[in-house]
C-alpha cells in the first residue's frame, strides 16, 4: 500500500488527532503534544536523512524516506508506540532478547521463505519504536519488493504471538492510521469532510445493494468505510456477508426495542451460541434481568429446532408457505418460493438490508447455500427496481441437489419404505411412531439414533413427482438377518400400496457379513413382491408390478459375481453402479425418490418407530459378538 501525498495523509491524521483531543477524557489529553502542534515533527533535510543512511551504511526504502522529509518522526503511531522514527534516533535492533536463535530452532527442510526470512529479521532490521509499551516496530532490510520497499514487522513483546508484518513503512502507518479511525468513529462528534464522504459513500452502497447491484462492488465500499471505523458501514456490510457466508456475529446494537436485532439478529446470536456449546448464561446474561425471560425462550426454541422465523406482509406469507414444503422435504419447491417472494420483502428500517433471519430457521436456514443468498443480495426488494413477483428464480445451487439416492462412496447402510396417497404424519403412525419429532439433520439423527433403545429412528417426510407418495429413512439400521425381517411394507400399505428398499454394506476387509439389497412391494396390506440379494445370492417370491424387470434385483447387483464360499463369508460386493439401476428403476415403476438436499443438507421431521426385526422365535438361534480384550 502506497501513499501518494504524505504531506496531506500527515495533516490529516494529525488536524483529526487535535481534534479527538477534545472529545476523550481530559486525564487522557496529551497536553505535551497539544503544545507542539500535535502528532508531527519538523521534516528532516536531505542532510539529516543522508546522516542517517550513512550511520546506518545503507538508503532507506522509499516510503520511510519519504515520510522523514515531511515529518521526522510521529507521535502516538497506534499500538502502544508513543514515540516513532525519529531519524536521530533510529538504530539497529540488534535482537537483545535472542529471538533468532528461538525462531531458527523451528526451521526445517519444509520451512517456507516467509518463515526463514523472519528468523533471520530480528538481527538486522532497523528499531523505528523509540518509545512504546513493549513494542518493536522493525524495518526490515532483508525482506525488500520490487519497489524497493522494505517490510515492517511489529512484535508485541506482552502477547506472546508471532510479529504482525506490513509491506512497506506506507503500509505500516495506513494501518495505523485506520486504528486510529476506528478508536474514534463510534463519535458521532468525530466528523470532518472525509468522516463526511465515507458515510455518503455508505449510503450509496446501500441504496445499491437494496436496489440488486454487485454484491462485491458493495461489499468492497462498506469493508473500505469499515476499516476506517464506520460503524454503520460495518452493521451493512455483515447482514451482507451473513447471506453469502456464515452468519456470525453482526454488528447491529442492542436495542430490545429495535425488530431489526429482536427478529433477525438476536436469533443468528442465539444459533451462533447453541453451536458454541457455551454456559447459557453467557448468552442470557447480557439482555440484563427485564430481556431475561426473552432471551431464554429464544434460546430454547432454537437450541430444540423450533424457532420460526416470521417476517411481515406477502414476503412473510411466503415463508410460512415455504416452510411447510421444507418441512416434508420439497425443499426446490420452498426456494422456489422464496426466491419469487423477495421482491415483496420489506426492511425494519433504513439499517435493514435483508431477510437474513431465515439463517435462524431450523427448516429454512439450510436452504440458504452462499448462491442462494447470493441471488437474494441480487434481487431488487423494497421497492427498488422491478414489480413484484417479477424476479427470476434458479432453480437450486450449483451442483446435483435433488431427487437422490444415498448411495455414495461412503458405503453406508440404510433403508426406506415409501407408501402412496397417506401424509408423512400418517405413515409415522403406521410404523409405530406415536409423535413426531423436531425437524432432524443428518448429524442430529446420529446422535438420535443413539440414543433410542429397542427401535428406529427415522427422517419422514415426501418424495415423488406428484407428492402423493410418503418415505421414512434410516440411517445405518439394525443388521439385516434372514428370516426374521418384519413386513413393514405390508403392515403400512391397508388402503394404498407401498414399496420398501434396504441397502446394507459390510464389504470391507476381515467383515464376517455379506452385503444385501432388498426390495420389498405390497398392496392393501399384502406382501406382493420381495426380491433379496445377498453375498451374491438372490431370491425373489410374488409378481413384480408392472414395468419393473425382476433381474435388477438380483445378482446383476453383484456383477454376476460367484456367491461366497463356506470359508468366504464376505462374498462380492454390492455394485454402486447396479444399485443405482435399480432405484432409478424404483423411479420408473413408481415415480419416487427421495429429497436429496434435505436429507443431506437440511432438517426433516423424525420419529422413533418399531424395530424390522422381529424377536427370534422358538428354537432359533441368535448369534451374539462380544469384543474381548486381550490379556497380558
Amino acid at each position: 500500500m502506497d501513499i501518494d501525498n504524505w504531506q496531506s495523509f500527515l495533516d490529516r491524521w494529525n488536524a483529526q488527532w487535535v481534534m479527538a483531543q477534545g472529545l476523550i477524557d481530559p486525564e487522557e489529553v496529551d497536553e505535551e503534544a497539544l503544545a507542539a502542534g500535535g502528532l508531527r515533527f519538523a521534516p528532516a533535510d536531505e542532510a539529516r536523512t543522508a546522516a542517517l543512511e550513512e550511520r546506518l551504511g545503507t538508503r532507506l526504502p522509499p516510503s520511510y524516506r519519504a515520510f522523514l522529509q515531511v515529518s521526522d518522526g510521529w507521535r502516538h503511531a497506534g499500538g502502544f508506540v508513543y514515540l516513532l522514527g525519529v531519524s536521530a534516533d533510529v538504530h539497529r535492533h540488534g535482537d537483545p532478547m535472542g529471538m533468532k536463535p528461538l525462531y531458527e530452532e523451528q526451521l526445517d527442510e519444509r520451512s517456507q521463505p516467509s518463515e526463514i526470512l523472519l528468523a533471520g529479521m530480528w538481527e538486522r532490521a532497523l528499531q523505528l519504536a523509540l518509545d512504546s509499551d513493549m513494542t518493536d516496530v522493525l524495518l526490515d532490510p532483508g525482506d525488500v519488493d520490487e519497489d524497493g520497499e522494505w517490510a515492517v514487522y511489529v512484535y508485541k513483546g506482552w502477547s506472546g504471538e508471532y510479529p504482525d508484518r506490513y509491506a512497506s513503512f506506507a503500509a505500516f502507518m495506513q494501518a495505523m492510521y485506520r486504528d486510529f479511525c476506528g478508536d474514534h468513529g463510534h463519535d458521532p462528534r468525530f466528523e470532518d469532510g472525509m468522516t463526511r464522504e465515507l458515510d455518503a459513500s455508505v449510503e450509496r452502497a446501500r441504496l445499491a445493494c437494496l436496489a440488486g447491484e454487485d454484491v462485491d462492488t458493495q461489499m468492497a465500499v462498506l469493508e473500505e468505510a469499515q476499516s476506517f471505523g464506520r460503524p454503520r458501514a460495518m452493521m451493512l456490510r455483515d447482514q451482507m456477508a451473513a447471506l453469502v457466508g456464515p452468519a456470525g456475529h453482526l454488528a447491529v446494537p442492542l436495542d430490545m426495542a429495535d425488530p431489526l436485532y429482536v427478529r433477525e439478529v438476536m436469533p443468528l446470536h442465539a444459533l451462533d451460541h447453541c453451536r458454541s456449546r457455551r454456559d447459557d448464561d453467557w448468552f442470557v446474561r447480557r439482555y440484563g434481568e427485564e430481556g431475561r425471560p426473552e432471551a431464554e425462550a429464544l434460546l430454547a426454541s432454537v437450541r430444540e429446532r423450533t424457532f420460526r422465523y416470521e417476517p411481515p406482509g406477502p414476503f412473510g406469507r411466503a415463508v410460512a408457505e415455504a416452510r411447510e414444503l421444507a418441512r416434508w422435504g420439497d425443499t426446490d419447491a420452498a426456494w422456489q418460493m422464496i426466491a419469487a417472494a423477495v421482491p415483496d420483502w420489506e426492511p425494519y428500517g433504513p439499517e435493514h438490508l435483508a431477510p437474513i433471519g431465515l439463517k435462524a430457521d431450523p427448516l429454512l436456514g439450510p436452504l440458504l447455500t452462499p448462491e442462494r443468498g447470493r441471488h437474494i443480495l441480487t434481487t431488487p426488494r423494497a421497492g427498488h427496481g422491478v414489480p413484484r413477483g417479477a424476479a427470476s428464480v434458479p432453480p437450486h445451487p450449483a451442483g446435483p441437489q435433488e431427487p437422490g439416492w444415498p448411495t455414495g462412496e461412503d458405503h453406508r447402510s440404510w433403508r426406506f419404505v415409501a407408501v402412496q396417497g397417506i401424509t408423512p404424519r400418517t405413515l409415522a403412525e403406521r410404523l409405530g411412531g406415536t409423535d413426531l419429532l423436531a425437524p432432524h439433520s443428518e448429524e442430529e439423527m446420529w446422535r438420535l439414533r443413539h440414543r433410542s433403545v429397542g427401535g428406529c429412528a427415522y427422517q419422514v417426510g415426501s418424495c415423488g413427482g406428484a407428492g402423493d407418495w410418503s418415505f421414512a429413512l434410516e440411517w445405518d439400521p439394525e443388521s439385516y438377518q434372514p428370516g426374521r425381517v418384519t413386513g413393514v411394507d405390508a403392515a403400512v400399505s391397508p388402503g394404498t400400496r407401498s414399496v420398501s428398499v434396504w441397502s446394507e454394506r459390510h464389504h470391507s476387509p476381515g467383515s464376517a457379513f455379506a452385503d444385501v439389497f432388498r426390495v420389498a412391494y405390497a398392496e392393501d396390506g399384502e406382501g406382493r413382491f420381495t426380491a433379496v440379494a445377498r453375498g451374491g445370492v438372490a431370491e425373489s417370491t410374488g409378481t413384480p408390478p408392472e414395468g419393473l424387470d425382476p433381474d435388477l434385483f438380483g445378482t446383476a447387483l453383484f456383477g454376476g459375481a460367484a456367491p461366497a464360499r463356506e470359508e468366504d463369508e464376505e462374498g462380492p460386493a454390492l455394485l454402486r453402479e447396479a444399485e443405482v439401476r435399480a432405484l432409478d428403476a424404483l423411479v420408473g415403476a413408481f415415480g419416487i425418490a427421495l429429497p436429496w438436499f434435505a436429507l443431506r443438507h437440511g432438517r426433516l421431521h423424525a420419529v422413533r418407530g418399531a424395530s424390522w426385526i422381529r424377536p427370534p422365535g422358538r428354537g432359533e438361534a441368535v448369534l451374539a459378538f462380544a469384543r474381548i480384550r486381550p490379556s497380558g
